[in-house]
């Protein structure tokens, strides 16, 4: 009997998973393609091909709480011929298909059973039409690497060969004048016309507009397992907050609750009971969007709304005179493997392929507990692509254990596949981009940010030390960005950035340190002075500069030490360093915020 390498792809990964406004969003549009992709899995068992990616394990055992994902690519081994192996693709897609159409049925039941009427005529057209799957098969003769990177290439084909079938039969017009979907602009909304307000509990803001998939994901799950982007901002103030005055807290829990019932906040309750300390999303802890909710309900005639919220607003009003309004900045991390193409092309048989695999899940596992113990949340983990958000408090440590755990997950094969002396160059590793923005920007547009910090991480093409790193990229909502890079394997960095960000969290180094240094190096270059002479004016500013809330002098061997660290930035276009040092400068004051305050002006 002969034997067949079967390989799906199901999407697209930008309609499931990049669509979104709300974390929500997010976490709801890996798992609905995770679930398409378990689905898949599960007939191409059963019918009898054996996994070799995803694991078996992980395709049979899910753990929702713990967002065991699954990779939208599968790959599996039958024992038939090539009518056996296209009969059994097609099942396998069909599976997947099932799964969403019946994720859909449930979701619309939802919205009817809340009073929503949805576009009937679009929503059936579109669920159809949600899920893209593409598959091919290869008989494996004598070289299993050959079958590989034959089906490889067939799929590729089958990709750029895809149907573009039209939405609606030629002379319809269902979709003309309807508004598009506000998650991605791509399709028309079902959401009812004329109906400035819907059921709390699916989260349309006013003016919102969702297709079928938009829709889907606000029922998918529980609301209160997803952990909205300003609780893992404020995080770092409720900890503080939690420390210096738990009666407060405890105060504040009591006054936040109320607003859960009223619509205008939900529970995070979900990552295992992380947030427990104020399980709430932590978003009325911001003065605009308390306002902007007292506003609403005082127009709309809500009283027991108002009221509630006015009783929050006479709780925080001393706790931010005391502790600062909460930082409104939060991380989105973005990570991806390094060389996994190169080492995964090592693997010459169907076992080795299989170990490789196991050694990914095995990491992919270890994620949510590690976002956990830095205080972040884990949206999507289907091997060594992560996707998860951290407060700015937990984010460097967080990516530094990440690629820890990646170097020891995949340890053992990557001796088997490249022995004990591998070449630099085909060891897999992992690169950590993450993107701090504020929380008020839109939601889509922070993924966008993750997915450029991500590319920042791996730094230029064909230059030395690509991967393997963190890359850090400032949004600053004044409009500029800051970026900052570090590879793994050079702890000094990270010892550095640590180093100042106790030095801004104790007061010892003043806040307007790095524009005092970026204003005399920027001086300097302007009068065209000699970098010798740049460097004692920077010296002269370092000098001048007074620690946080007093008359003292920065320390001397704090002072050489800033100078000292400048040279480790210099490049070409910079030759004292000083313009990198800023960045980090800068960086570092964001990563020791605790409240607004600590973030100066540049935050306005």
């Amino acid at each position: 009997m002969t034997t067949h390498l079967i390989e799906l792809s199901l999407g697209p990964v930008q309609g499931f998973i990049a669509a979104a406004r709300r974390s929500r969003d997010l976490w709801a549009g890996s798992h609905l393609l995770s679930e398409c992709a378990r689905a898949a899995g599960k007939a191409l068992k059963d019918g009898g091909a054996a996994l070799i990616y995803p694991v078996e394990d992980r395709v049979l055992n899910a753990n929702d709480d713990e967002n065991s994902n699954l990779s939208n690519v599968l790959l599996a081994r039958l024992e038939g011929d090539a009518t056996a192996a296209q009969a059994l693709a097609a099942h396998a897609i069909a599976a997947a298909r099932t799964y969403l159409r019946q994720a859909a049925k449930d979701a619309l039941r939802d919205w009817q059973q809340a009073g929503v009427q949805l576009r009937d005529d679009l929503w059936a057209r579109q669920v159809d039409d949600a899920l893209e799957a593409f598959a091919a098969w290869c008989v494996v003769e004598d070289d299993y690497r050959r079958a590989y990177d034959n089906t490889k290439a067939a799929l590729g084909a089958r990709k750029n060969t895809r149907n573009f079938a039209p939405m609606f039969e030629p002379g319809h017009n269902l979709g003309f004048g309807v508004p598009k979907s506000s998650l991605d602009g791509v399709r028309e909304s079902v959401l009812p016309k004329n109906r400035k307000r819907f059921p709390p509990k699916f989260g349309v803001a006013p003016g919102e507009q969702l297709d079928a998939l938009g829709c889907i994901k606000r029922v998918v799950g529980r609301g209160e397992r997803f952990t909205a982007l300003t609780r893992l901002a404020a995080d770092s103030w409720l900890q503080n907050l939690s420390k210096d005055d738990p009666r407060a807290l405890a105060s504040l829990r009591d006054a936040y609750a109320p607003l859960v019932g009223e619509g205008h906040a939900t529970r995070s309750e979900g990552n295992a009971g992380c947030y427990g300390d104020f399980p709430f999303d932590a978003g009325m802890l911001y003065p605009e969007r308390l306002e902007a909710a007292i506003s609403e309900a005082r127009e709309e005639g809500a009283p027991e709304a108002l009221q509630a919220l006015d009783a929050l607003r006479g709780t925080l009003r001393p706790l931010w005179k005391q502790h600062g309004e909460p930082c409104p900045y939060a991380a989105i991390v973005v990570a991806d493997g390094d060389r996994m193409g190169r080492f995964i092309d090592k693997a010459s048989t169907a076992e080795q392929h299989s170990a490789v695999s196991r050694a990914i899940a095995a990491f992919a596992d270890k994620v949510p507990a590690i976002a956990r113990e830095h205080r972040g949340h884990c949206i999507f983990n289907g091997g060594e692509d992560l996707l998860v958000l951290f407060p700015l408090a937990g984010v460097v440590a967080g990516g530094r254990a990440l690629a820890a755990a990646f170097d020891a997950s995949m340890a053992d094969v990557v001796h088997a596949l490249l022995g004990d002396n591998p070449h630099p160059d085909d060891l897999p590793s992992l690169r950590v981009g993450a993107a701090i923005c504020h929380v008020q920007e839109p939601l889509g547009l922070i993924r966008q940010y993750g997915d450029a910090a991500e590319k920042f991480a791996k730094g230029q093409a064909g230059s030395n030390g690509q991967g393997n790193a963190l890359g850090i990229q400032l949004y600053v909502r004044a409009g500029h960005v800051v970026p900052w890079r570090a590879r793994f394997d050079a702890p000094e960095d990270f010892t550095h950035l640590q180093a100042w960000c106790s030095r801004y969290a104790d007061g010892s180094l003043p806040g307007k340190l790095a524009y005092a240094i970026r204003q005399a190096w920027l001086t300097g270059l302007a009068q065209g002075l000699d970098a010798e002479i740049v460097a004692l004016e920077v010296k002269r500013a370092i000098e001048h500069a007074s620690q946080r809330g007093g008359a003292d002098g920065i320390d001397a061997s704090v002072v050489a030490q800033l100078l000292e660290r400048g040279k480790r930035w210099q490049t070409e276009s910079d030759p004292t360093g000083y313009g990198a040092l800023v960045d980090e400068l800068v960086l570092a004051r964001w990563l020791s915020a605790r409240s607004s305050k600590d973030l100066g002006r540049e935050d306005a």
